[in-house]
């Protein structure tokens, strides 16, 4: 290599498209550079590029393009003679003999060192052609031969010229990419086997040198005292790095699971763990890599490029799992430099903003991605060590997260606080397979809730800085996010920290939410209302608006579709104080019933009261000052946050605790029971007081929606569960909020609020019984009755009042209709139907007003989704026909409204078609989900069935489902949910279906397919077919209009196994789809095999391909619906695909 020129390419003389060698070339080619180069005008630059463009496709252009690079002096030039190289050398590479292609080899690399000025992006080109020249052939050459050319690349790495290091550098850089098989190299125009063939070859010769190398060059750089910082030297370190990530995302050619080779034929679509093979143990965990990062990390800190660059590798390299670590001690040598490195690099006061996520991500990685049972192997003061420093990041991290954020600064510190937080996390979930996690948690959680608790306080408790004044205050929280959302992960884990030393973060919590409430009942005697009053009340509601959260995600957990229970640890430390003597339940009942009267607050507390329950006290006693202020007339002092978080805190603490469920739990505390549990006066007492804030909320706060949707919240927590709803229907207010929802104030509430009220009521209408229900009922329903009657008679004629009307009473509607339950379907729906009926005249006068027919098709879709499965016949005969007449009212005013969707157009614009496609989906759920009476004995087959609805309703929508809509991803994906429920439940209808509908159909199964819809919509497609497809089969027509437009699909599943694109998670639903499709169409799918294989220039690759279709469905096995065939095509399919694939699939 070394001694290598221009003059050692021995090629033949070069002819431009069969013209003699143009001596005015190299002009040319300068002034169409200058010109691409210079800014010019549309038509010269298309010109220029059209002449470069011209020139790479010369054939035979090596000498030619060799002395061009030779004699110019104009780097755009040169750049183009490589990449002309590069595409030359691809497509005539079998024209070319040995000795030429490793004589152009050695020309590019001497040429490359000779010229150390060159710009980065021709230097990157002219190595990315000699690493394409050197893959190329490599199932051509000899091991030998590509040995030598890494060990001459070995020897320009460790050479003494920067820049004869960086070409060594870039070149194994570039011979990585194109090795990597991620989808990301060169396009050689060859099937996939040919690159899987070359990076097995490479996997097993070349990279395990390639890692030496680096591992060498790393080692050279750790051991300096002082690197330099010179450009030349940092380039060398970024190039060493780059390298360094490269070998750790290297995707190995393990024998997995085949859908792992299906991975690897497309780009990675997730950073995969680094799993080096067997034979890399000594250099990965033997060798001092982890400890070599961490040194050269400290050379680097100071330049962030660098730093970031160095902890991406450390942060892949923590993720190494596989053959290399064959016990526990292996692991444990692996993880013990980790974290060494990691107290090395955190030992510094502090740290750059750019090394804050990057670190807290490393913390987390390895007590979350590393496995937590080796961390017994570690030496235990290195782990209380590692322990002790994370808990300091944690501490300083919410402190500067705050700080910043009071600073109104972008800031780091909030990931990495979440990241850190997470590994606490985790640490207290391996408390089973990590044994001493518990006490360790238990060790160090003091100081982070703690600290986390301080920093989101004003001083003189804790850090955060103070709003300098009320309007400041109003702004904030004007603009910013929702606090509970934008830290909601960071409350669940410092909850959960809290929840691991129970003792301390409640009486914290209890002692501050003690001294707010005391200052605040100060400043509301003192109500002056100066501006300092104020900026000291909003400096309070800030403080109280965290303590709540805190105090709520400490207390309670959410979630969705399962039983609310108290946290395990709360309920232990509530026996175990019982148990102890600490508290005593006469005490705790004392205390509860106290929060609950504001003018017995001032009795002395008893400090035998159970911990949480003085808590949940202190939250009343919080909620009743509120309530008394408001009674005093000084709610101009008091701040919608504060009222939005208690109901919250209420709503989230009253799911587990009260009345609550004492069979979920193994051993419940007795004070806890006493105070909150079935059959306690307190608790009793605790719905009421609730009930109570909720209709001082809606009195006061009528026009903030943000606090009136969080307090019907928590009604609706109250009325959802049957025995709180018992106690909620004791309650006055209950039904003066029953009575009063057509008055002011709840008339002025928000229309969504309106909805959930009417639920809340309604749901406690169902727990009355039956006598006073049905008087309660009346009363309730009455008013919306003759309100939707004058309405209806209205017919729209009073303008935008009478809209106004129609929009109330059609929330309230849709409030009934989400109401119903299994214990009450039979009364809402007698409630409702007038109503529905009703809904369909109102839609005719208001079809112009969007609003209005969404709000009908919400509440047909509601009552249809949350009744129908539990209607009688006769009841569900009545609800088919009133949504037949919706449908056609419905396409009546709508039916002529175009397809074509205005570019600014968002998806909210279509909710009505989104509305009509859910309640058409819910309809067809009838025919298998039905637990309604059969009260229709006798009388025959019904007039109208839920097909008849449906197939209604799809007449009109399957039209308008244009391409435009379609990118809609809610409206795609409920449209083939539509269909493929559609033809599961009716495959015997829907081949039936008038011929037009029919093929809008089909079509848009063919735009699902080819489109860019997602891999859900893909899925709803190819179950769609194969339901049509096992239909045909089984009916045996070969005459009907499915059996024909299916003789389409064969050939396009048949596509998207082999030749297009696959995603390996679509592999199992198009084998079944395939399979049904071939049953269906077997003359289609032998003849589509027969032009495959024929379409081959190459005999031996037509030969694999046919054996491989004969493997994939043997002669002597019949194409039938049995399960036994199914089942064991789908087994053979598989293997058929990564074998086609490999020699199809070109790159």
């Amino acid at each position: 290599m070394a001694g290598s020129s221009s003059g050692a390419v021995q090629l033949q003389p070069g002819q431009l498209d069969g013209q003699g060698f143009d001596p005015n070339l190299l002009q040319k080619l300068e002034q169409a550079s200058n010109t691409i180069l210079a800014s010019p005008s549309a038509e010269q630059r298309h010109a220029a590029e059209q002449f470069l463009l011209g020139f790479r496709k010369t054939k035979n252009p090596y000498t030619v393009c060799c002395c061009l690079m030779e004699q110019t002096k104009n780097d755009y030039v040169i750049f183009q003679c490589a990449c002309t190289l590069k595409e030359a050398i691809l497509r005539e590479w079998t024209q070319q003999s040995p000795t030429n292609v490793h004589s152009l080899r050695d020309f590019l690399m001497q040429f490359v060192l000779n010229r150390p000025s060159l710009p980065v992006y021709v230097r990157e080109e002219i190595v990315l052609t000699v690493a394409v020249i050197v893959k190329r052939g490599t199932l051509d050459t000899s091991a030998d031969d590509r040995n030598h050319f890494i060990s001459q690349l070995t020897k320009l790495i460790h050479s003494d010229n920067a820049a004869a290091r960086v070409v060594g550098l870039s070149t194994l850089s570039a011979l990585l990419a194109e090795y990597g098989g991620n989808g990301k190299g060169t396009d050689f125009g060859l099937s996939w086997e040919f690159h899987l063939r070359c990076k097995k070859v490479f996997e097993d010769k070349e990279l395990l040198t390639v890692f030496m190398v680096l591992l060498e060059a790393l080692q050279q750089l750790s051991a300096m005292e002082n690197v330099p910082s010179d450009w030349e030297t940092l380039a060398l370190i970024g190039k060493l790095l780059a390298l360094a990530e490269q070998i750790f995302t290297w995707r190995f050619s393990l024998p997995l699971l085949q859908k792992r080779f299906l991975n690897n034929m497309s780009e990675a679509r997730w950073n995969s763990p680094f799993r080096p093979p067997s034979q890399w143990r000594e250099l990965v965990v033997g060798r001092g890599l982890v400890i070599h990062l961490f040194k050269l990390y400290r050379h680097v800190q100071s330049h962030a490029e660098l730093a970031h660059m160095c902890l991406q590798c450390l942060l892949q390299l923590v993720s190494t799992t596989g053959d290399v670590f064959p016990d526990h001690k292996t692991h444990a040598d692996f993880l013990i430099p980790f974290m060494a490195g990691f107290l090395h690099l955190t030992q510094r006061n502090s740290l750059a903003e750019y090394e804050v996520l990057g670190v807290a991500t490393l913390a987390c990685r390895l007590l979350t991605v590393f496995p937590r049972k080796y961390l017994g192997q570690v030496p235990s003061d290195q782990l209380q060590a590692f322990l002790t420093r994370t808990c300091q990041l944690t501490c300083s991290y919410s402190y500067l997260a705050m700080h910043q954020k009071a600073a109104e600064e972008e800031s780091l510190y909030d990931e990495g606080l979440e990241q850190l937080l997470q590994m606490w996390t985790a640490l207290w979930d391996s408390r089973d397979s990590f044994p001493p996690a518990a006490q360790l948690c238990q060790t160090f959680a003091p100081d982070i809730f703690q600290t986390y608790l301080q920093s989101h306080l004003a001083t003189a408790d804790g850090t955060a800085a103070q709003a300098v004044s009320s309007d400041d205050m109003e702004e904030i929280r004007s603009e910013d996010e929702d606090d509970r959302e934008r830290y909601s992960a960071q409350l669940c884990h410092v909850g959960m920290l809290g929840r691991t030393v129970p003792a301390q973060a409640i009486s914290q919590l209890t002692g501050l939410l003690c001294e707010r409430i005391s200052q605040l009942q100060l400043e509301l005697k003192d109500s002056a209302g100066t501006q300092a009053q104020m900026n000291r009340l909003y400096r309070l509601y800030d403080d109280l608006h965290w303590l709540l959260l805190i105090a709520g995600h400490l207390l309670a957990d959410q979630s969705e579709g399962e039983a609310l229970l108290i946290p395990t640890e709360l309920m232990d430390h509530s026996i175990s104080q019982a148990q102890m003597g600490v508290s005593e339940v006469g005490a705790t009942q004392s205390e509860m019933v106290c929060s609950l009267h504001i003018d017995r607050m001032s009795q002395p507390t008893s400090d035998k009261c159970d911990d949480i329950v003085r808590l949940v006290c202190k939250v009343f006693m919080l909620s009743e000052l509120e309530r008394y202020a408001v009674q005093a007339q000084l709610d101009p002092l008091l701040s919608p946050e504060l009222s939005r978080d208690i109901v919250w805190f209420f709503q989230r603490w009253a799911g587990p605790y009260l009345l609550m469920q004492e069979k979920h739990y193994p051993q419940v505390s007795l004070p806890l029971t006493c105070a909150f549990g079935q059959g306690s006066d307190s608790a009793s007492l605790a719905v009421q007081t609730l009930v109570s804030k909720v209709v001082s909320n809606f009195q006061v706060w009528t026009s903030e929606g943000e606090v009136t949707e969080d307090t019907v919240q928590l009604l609706l927590t109250l009325t959802e569960n049957r025995d709180r709803c018992l106690e909620v229907v004791k309650c006055e207010k209950l039904w003066f909020l029953a009575m009063q929802q057509f008055c002011e104030p709840f008339v002025l509430l928000a229309a969504n609020c309106r909805r959930h009220l009417m639920k809340a009521v309604l749901f406690a209408a169902s727990a009355m019984s039956s006598e006073v229900r049905a008087r309660y009922w009346t009363q309730t329903m009455q008013p919306l009755h003759d309100r939707f009657q004058v309405m209806v008679q209205q017919r729209g004629s009073g303008g935008h009042a009478s809209l106004l009307e129609a929009r109330n009473l059609l929330e309230l509607l849709c409030g009934v209709a989400e109401a119903a339950r299994v214990d009450n379907t039979s009364l809402v729906f007698s409630t409702i139907y007038p109503r529905l009926r009703d809904s369909v005249g109102l839609m005719d006068a208001f079809h112009n007003y969007p609003e209005i027919v969404v709000l009908v098709l919400d509440a047909f879709k509601e009552t249809i989704t949350r009744q129908l499965c539990y209607l009688s016949g006769e009841d569900s005969l009545k609800l088919y026909e009133v949504t037949i007449q919706l449908i056609r009212s419905y396409a009546r005013h709508h039916g002529g409204r175009g397809v074509t969707v205005d570019a600014s157009a968002e998806e909210d614009d279509f909710n009505d078609l989104m509305l009509l496609l859910e309640m058409l989906t819910q309809l067809i759920n009838k025919d298998f989900v039905d637990f309604g009476s059969t009260d229709d004995g006798g009388a025959g087959e019904p007039t109208v069935v839920p097909a008849d609805v449906v197939f209604c309703g799809l007449d009109f929508v399957v039209p308008l489902m244009s391409a435009e809509l379609l990118k809609f991803p809610s409206l795609c994906l409920q449209y083939y949910q539509l269909v493929s429920l559609l033809c599961e439940v009716y495959p015997e209808r829907v081949p039936q279906l008038p011929q037009r509908l029919f093929s809008n159909i089909m079509a848009s199964l063919q735009l699902g397919l080819s489109s860019d819809y997602g891999e859900d919509v893909q899925k709803l497609c190819l179950d769609t077919l194969e339901c049509l497809a096992i239909q045909c089969v089984k009916s045996g027509s070969t005459a009907g209009q499915a059996y024909q437009a299916l003789q389409h699909f064969v050939q396009v599943v048949l596509d998207m196994l082999v030749l297009q694109p696959l995603n390996p998670d679509l592999l199992d639903v198009l084998g079944e789809t395939f399979y049904a499709l071939i049953c269906c169409h077997q003359a289609q799918y032998a003849q589509l095999v027969h032009q495959l294989v024929g379409s081959q220039a190459d005999t031996s690759t037509a030969e694999r391909l046919a054996a491989a279709f004969q493997r994939l469905t043997p002669p002597d096995i019949p194409l039938n619906l049995e399960k036994t065939h199914r089942s064991r095509f789908e087994a053979r399919l598989q293997t058929f695909v990564m074998e086609v694939r490999s020699i199809m699939t070109v790159r």
